[in-house]
């Protein structure tokens, strides 16, 4: 259902952004729209879904195989038993004695060869036609295995966590990626607006001076230098344009939604203290998705080295059939049959051992590689950790140097109305009031994609994801 809404979401995005010519956006609405249109987010989805049947049908070889065959047959030739020489010599020795006991004459030994071939039937018997017709329903039902059906099965389980892990990880990485963008665009929008702002000051100042100059209290110079700084606030103002369309194709292309009069209205977070990088390596640990898929691939390999060693064991199995089409049974073939059935490998050439020694090798790679993950988790989480704690530090600290450029602007301006200030001195002070600003907002940004960053590691990117998403649904009630 979230799903559908996310959907709806965009489209009127889609449609809006037709139709008015600067709409909002929230990080919110972003971060709905990107797990809505993203590609690799609804394929690992698919993915899912496909470990999910190979699973079923991994447990359903437990239960018995119950089948019904049929067929039709076509030989050369029936099939028949013919005695019928065994008959000539038994009604030879019958006359023979009859002739030799009684003495009769020949009409009378005819007449008794006679009633002997009428009496005694015909030695032949056909047992099978030539066309003829077969159908059976059975039943084969594994009793033991030496433990492959039970392997399978735990391994096709974590193929299912694997899929599982391989969706988290592409819907964690989108996440980050949209809330780096989507910041990225709010700083270039920042940017703009501050340039907007000093822009807005110098053409102010410049007309200050223009007047200032005819009335002959200030110098051609400082006039000069307020058309240079009108012209330098100018170009910087529209590059700062160029750098935030930029900024919104590249969020457009990952939130699957065109974006061109844009405000983004989620301000960047920011926290009062972030906790020592030794808790985020614990949680890293125990919840980074790129560890935990790994981990299951070496439970996956482990399962299928059982199932590789129940081939050295043998298999039994109980079996039943019943011939459900009679007509065509010989004497030879029972209605019905029932029984065990045990079956053990005595040689395969070896391929079960050496198949069974490349799942090992392969164990002992992934845990060289699981290794080697912790170290990265470990520095990763050391990295983004500090980033973070600069970034919070730098803007704590600017706190203070905006206040005195304020004063210091406020300051020059007064003093260049009443000709005690340069013009070189209220630019240099708009200057600096417009740097501190900036840098400002660069470090809120920092922060915001170096915590992104670090909650990815820890694997709880969609826990930030529900919390912006709960923060901003809380403000609109």
């Amino acid at each position: 259902m979230k799903k559908y809404i996310a959907v709806l979401l965009c489209l009127f995005f889609a449609f809006n952004s037709t139709l008015y010519a600067e709409y909002s956006l929230t990080l919110a609405e972003a971060l709905k729209c990107a797990i809505a249109n993203n590609e690799l987010i609804n394929a690992a989805a698919k993915t899912k879904e496909v470990s999910e049947y190979h699973l079923k049908s991994a447990r359903g070889k437990h239960y018995p195989n119950v089948y019904v065959e049929g067929s039709v047959n076509k030989i050369n030739d029936s099939i028949s038993l013919n005695l019928n020489d065994a008959r000539s010599a038994v009604i030879g020795a019958s006359v023979a004695s009859f002739q030799a006991a009684s003495g009769a004459p020949d009409p009378a030994v005819a007449a008794f060869k006679q009633k002997l071939e009428q009496a005694i039937p015909d030695f032949s018997m056909k047992f099978q036609d030539d066309l003829f017709y077969k159908l059976t329903a059975a039943v084969v039902w594994p009793l033991y295995t030496g433990g492959k059906i039970a392997a399978n099965s735990q391994a096709k389980k974590a193929e299912l966590a694997i899929s599982e892990m391989e969706y988290t990880k592409t819907l964690n990485s989108t996440i980050t990626s949209v809330i780096e963008s989507y910041f990225r665009a709010k700083l270039a929008q920042e940017a703009r607006n501050i340039r907007q702002d000093y822009l807005d000051d110098i053409i102010q100042h410049n007309d200050n001076a223009e007047k200032l100059f005819k009335v002959g209290m200030i110098s051609r110079t400082n006039k000069l230098r307020a058309e240079v700084a009108l012209a330098d606030a100018t170009r910087e103002y529209q590059k700062s344009e160029r750098d935030l369309e930029l900024a919104l194709v590249v969020l457009s292309n990952i939130i699957g939604v065109e974006l061109d009069k844009v405000n983004l209205i989620t301000d960047f977070k920011k926290i009062d203290y972030v906790r020592e990088a030794d808790y985020f390596k614990d949680v890293a640990y125990s919840n980074n998705i790129t560890l935990k898929d790994m981990q299951q691939k070496k439970e996956m390999l482990n399962q299928k080295k059982k199932a590789i060693k129940g081939n050295f064991l043998p298999t039994v199995a109980a079996f039943g059939k019943y011939e459900l089409y009679k007509d065509d049974l010989t004497l030879f073939e029972p209605e019905w049959v029932a029984g065990l059935n045990a079956r053990l490998d005595i040689f395969k050439g070896g391929e079960d051992y050496d198949e069974y020694k490349a799942y090992s090798k392969q164990v002992e790679v992934l845990d060289l590689y699981i290794q080697n993950a912790n170290k990265m988790i470990d520095t990763a989480v050391q990295k983004y950790h500090h980033e973070a704690q600069a970034a919070l530090e730098q803007y704590e600290s600017l706190k203070s140097s905006q206040d005195l450029t304020e004063e210091n602007l406020n300051l020059y301006k007064k003093s260049f109305k009443e000709g005690l200030a340069t013009s070189i001195e209220v630019i240099d002070a708009e200057l600096a009031l417009e740097k501190v600003r900036l840098e400002q907002s660069q470090a809120l940004f920092d922060f915001n994609v170096a915590y992104a960053k670090l909650m990815d590691i820890c694997g709880n990117s969609q826990i930030l994801m529900d919390n912006i998403i709960g923060e901003t649904e809380n403000n609109e009630k």
